[in-house]
């Protein structure tokens, strides 16, 4: 009897996370289910994903009791064959509620703590004055986000309270760091380092080819007119107006197609809308299709971004970064800080846009900090010693 693994998300599942934790791969040696519980955390969250639809099967719950007593009904059949993956740590008491009576129940439970960017505090190079300063906008900027921080700051010492007694089985992780904490904090569980999702993806990545000489930018996506952001999670909106922005950015590809010679390609975010293709951005070849990022920044010899966990890419296949902002980002104290501390981190560069106005930048396509580069990847990317196996690969031979 095959075992079953039922991975279990309270953020919305998209096929995006169904090909990133390559289910199809675990299929082959496992039975396995995906269950989205997010209509059960928030109701209303399916609105800001109307205009995506998933492709491959994914289980939707918008009820505790019909999601539990799926789960029990997958115990009396698999028994001791049942494994329960959490994709992260709980975040609400609901959670925290099943994450306890699972392990209760004496499910083999497994949680993956996966951090895809640096664990850098946004305010951690601030002086003291604009720290207070930074954290009185956010607080009235934000409130629900630094509401929901607290709860969660809470949930994890509870969390770490109960330990001793309550912990899974197995913890993964995907950098240096945290497979410290967790072995601190966890005695009695199993802590294993994996790949980042992205560091598998290059591993798994089969089609590489020698790159033709010609300049080709890749842009991140973050921002589209009718996407959900972070902030749908709290049911609140966006506070950059993301029309501005995205007059801004197509403005900057124009001239940096026209002075630089520079063919852009746009990596949609995967929580775009599947036919997304705004009046905005004037060119319309300049769309790739979904999904497509990893080659893209392979086939790249620049990477532009304002903040983005798929820039783990530029660093695996070291191709340059340049991080770009607007006027209206500024609003968001928190994103601007954070993409100085991460273009700091890396020695990249980083313009806004909206005012240098002859964008007479220095793209250093050939001159980025390589061993700030390799350090990250060994520290988060690409767990060295399994360098040739994915997670996919790791995660049969550890559950199997």
């Amino acid at each position: 009897m095959k075992k079953k693994i039922i991975f279990i998300q309270s953020y919305k599942f998209l096929d995006f996370h169904y090909m990133q934790y390559e289910i199809e791969n675990l299929k082959k040696y496992f039975d396995v289910e995906c269950h989205d519980l997010t209509l059960i955390k928030n109701k209303k969250i399916e609105l800001h994903y109307r205009y995506i639809k998933n492709k491959f099967k994914i289980n939707k719950f918008n009820d505790p009791k019909t999601w539990e007593k799926k789960i029990f009904q997958e115990l009396d059949k698999y028994h001791d064959n049942l494994i329960i993956c959490f994709m992260h740590f709980p975040t609400t008491f609901y959670e925290l509620y099943i994450y306890w009576k699972m392990i209760r129940k004496k499910i083999k439970v497994c949680v993956f703590d996966f951090n895809s960017m640096i664990a850098i505090n946004p305010s951690e190079k601030l002086k003291i004055y604009e720290i207070i300063s930074y954290k009185i906008i956010r607080l009235f900027s934000r409130p629900k986000q630094i509401i929901n921080h607290k709860k969660i700051s809470f949930i994890n010492f509870i969390l770490k309270k109960i330990s001793k007694y309550i912990y899974p089985k197995y913890i993964f992780v995907n950098s240096k760091q945290d497979f410290s904490i967790n072995k601190k904090n966890w005695e009695n569980s199993k802590i294993l380092r994996l790949h980042s999702w992205d560091g598998s993806t290059s591993i798994n990545f089969k089609n590489k080819k020698k790159i033709k000489n010609k300049k080709m930018a890749t842009y991140l996506s973050a921002f589209s007119i009718n996407s959900a952001s972070d902030s749908a999670n709290y049911n609140t909106s966006r506070i950059e107006n993301s029309k501005k922005i995205l007059k801004s950015v197509n403005k900057f590809f124009i001239k940096l197609e026209k002075n630089f010679n520079f063919k852009i390609k746009i990596a949609k975010h995967p929580r775009e809308e599947d036919n997304f293709n705004s009046p905005i951005y004037k060119n319309k070849k300049r769309f790739a299709s979904k999904y497509l990022t990893n080659k893209l920044i392979y086939t790249s010899n620049l990477v532009i971004t304002t903040m983005s966990t798929a820039i783990s890419f530029a660093v695996l296949y070291q191709k340059p970064i340049l991080f770009v902002i607007t006027n209206e980002h500024y609003k968001n104290v928190s994103l601007i800080q954070y993409t100085k501390n991460v273009s700091d981190h890396f020695k990249s560069d980083l313009i806004n846009i909206d005012l240098n106005k002859n964008f007479l930048i220095n793209l250093r396509l050939s001159n980025f900090t390589l061993n700030k580069y390799k350090s990250f990847k060994k520290d988060y990317l690409v767990y060295e010693k399994f360098k040739n196996l994915t997670n996919s690969q790791l995660l049969t031979n550890i559950l199997k």
